[in-house]
Order: structure tokens, then sequence, then C-alpha cells
């Protein structure tokens, strides 16, 4: 293991996400136990004005679903991250499979931007599908969340490229000596 600036940096760096991570399971798994993703949550968090009396069981089904597979596709992000902080620890920066793990952080931020973005309409659309016509509900926004999640995407995507032909060019440089 190197024991150069990055390195020690990507370690500290790799132990705190490490950290969140755990932090983040337990309290998931406190907020289940203690009931959370309750119809309760779920009419706090979706306050339309056409919410109905008794939301539909796959509504919320769905909902949970959703809210269950955004968290874990969040866990999937932070372990891809701490994964490309323990190769940069390593000494592997710049190396094809650690630029492939930035790849993968970014297009698990694009998937979770488009869960963010999609998700609001989804459920509203599911809760209010079951009332009367002209009592549905049908609300498309972006907020900053989504769009900064877009933005992050994009960034370690491009991020990932620019690593993926850096190792290419020290391999070709490795050819040559």
């Amino acid at each position: 293991m190197q024991d150069t600036l990055i390195a020690r940096r990507a370690r500290q760096f790799e132990w705190a996400t490490i950290g969140l991570f755990t932090l983040l399971v337990v309290a998931a798994v406190i907020a289940i136990v203690d009931g959370g993703l309750s119809v309760a949550d779920l009419r706090e968090e979706f306050d339309t004005k056409n919410f109905p009396e008794t939301p539909s069981a796959w509504a919320v089904i769905l909902w949970r679903t959703i809210e269950i597979a955004s968290y874990a596709l969040l866990l999937w992000v932070l372990w891809c991250v701490r994964g490309w902080l323990a190769a940069c620890a390593n000494g592997d920066t710049f190396q094809i499979d650690t630029a492939r793990r930035v790849l993968r952080i970014g297009q698990g931020l694009l998937a979770l931007a488009i869960v963010e973005i999609v998700s609001n309409t989804v459920i509203i659309l599911a809760l209010t599908w079951n009332n009367p016509a002209g009592q549905r509900t049908l609300s498309i926004a972006i907020d900053g969340g989504g769009l900064f999640l877009l933005l992050a995407a994009a960034l370690l995507t491009m991020f990932g490229y620019i690593q993926s032909e850096a190792a290419r060019l020290m391999a070709e440089n490795r050819e040559f000596i």
C-alpha cells in the first residue's frame, strides 16, 4: 500500500463511508421496526388535496417498494464509493477497474435521480387512481434534489470516462517501457 497523501485521504474517506453506510443501515432497521413506512407516513409525505380516506393496498405497496428500492440504490452507490476509495487507497487510482467503479457510481446516481424525479408522479397517481373522475391527481415536479443528482451523475460519469482514458494511456505507456 502506498503511503501517499491520496492513499491516506482515500483510506480516511473509505472509513467515513463505511461509518455512514453502517449508520444508514441501522437507521433503516430502526425506522422499520418503529413502524416506518406506515400509511400515516405516506399521508404526511404526500399531502395532496385528493388523498383518499383509505389508500388502496397496491398504492401503499408501490410506495413502500419505491422507497425501499431507492434506499437500497443509495446504499449500493455508497458501497461503490467505498470500493473506489479502497482502490485509491491501495494505489490503484488509474486502473481500468477503478474507472469502472466511478462509472458505476455515476450510473447509480443517474438511476437514483430518475427514481427521485419519477416516483412522486407515480405515487400520487397511484394514490388517487381509485378516486372518482375529476378527483384524480397527476403531479409532475422536479426539485433541486433531483436536478442535483442528475448533475452529480453526469459529472461522475464524465470523471469515470476521463479516468478510463488515463488508465488506458498509463497501460499504453507501460508497453513502451
